[in-house]
């Protein structure tokens, strides 16, 4: 009977000391398997702050480009429109140049033809010369400081010795600013 207590003894031990192995190496395993849960719930987190980082950035990138796509709209609905209108100008234009003969018109009445050409091509050139005026302003504002560019030197007639700074392009002996050449009446 002793032999009975003793392997009994021995089973209860083994149970227990089995018991606590496997409590111990268990325990050792949840310890590793929460240790690497943490791990990836950092890395998780991490991850979460730099797409939430991307998604913003992408969020205020494609709003800047529906901004610029708006704008870009506008800008050509507006070009659309001035060339719409520019087109019926020139409709407009060219239905007068079709319906008058020019040249029976000018011969039959020279001085009403040459007043008229005279006045819309001194038009054209002040609107040539105030348009060319604002460029070369927008050019001396972005000059050197220091440095003023000199806006008679090498302009035709108006250098040399005229010193009024205007010119006589008909030879009438009157020279103005807005003096255009005229077609003679002969």
């Amino acid at each position: 009977m002793m032999y009975i207590r003793l392997i009994l003894i021995f089973g209860v031990l083994s149970v227990i000391g089995g018991g606590y192995t496997y409590y111990n190496s268990k325990i050792s395993n949840l310890e590793v398997a929460k240790a690497q849960l943490e791990a990836n719930n950092r890395t998780l987190r991490e991850n979460q702050v730099q797409l939430e980082l991307a998604h913003r950035t992408a969020e205020a990138s494609l709003k800047a480009a529906e901004e610029n796509a708006a704008k870009q709209s506008a800008a050509m609905n507006e070009l659309t429109l001035k060339n719409n209108a520019l087109q019926r100008d020139k409709d407009n234009a060219m239905r007068i140049f079709k319906d008058h003969n020019l040249t029976r018109l000018a011969r039959a009445k020279p001085g009403m033809i040459e007043k008229r050409a005279n006045n819309k091509t001194a038009a054209v050139f002040r609107d040539l010369e105030n348009d060319t005026k604002e460029l070369m302003d927008s050019d001396d504002a972005d000059a050197p400081t220091g440095v003023q560019p000199n806006a008679t030197v090498g302009v035709g007639p108006e250098t040399g010795d005229n010193p009024t700074g205007t010119t006589d392009s008909n030879g009438d002996g009157e020279g103005t600013p807005t003096d255009i050449p005229t077609a003679s009446s002969s």
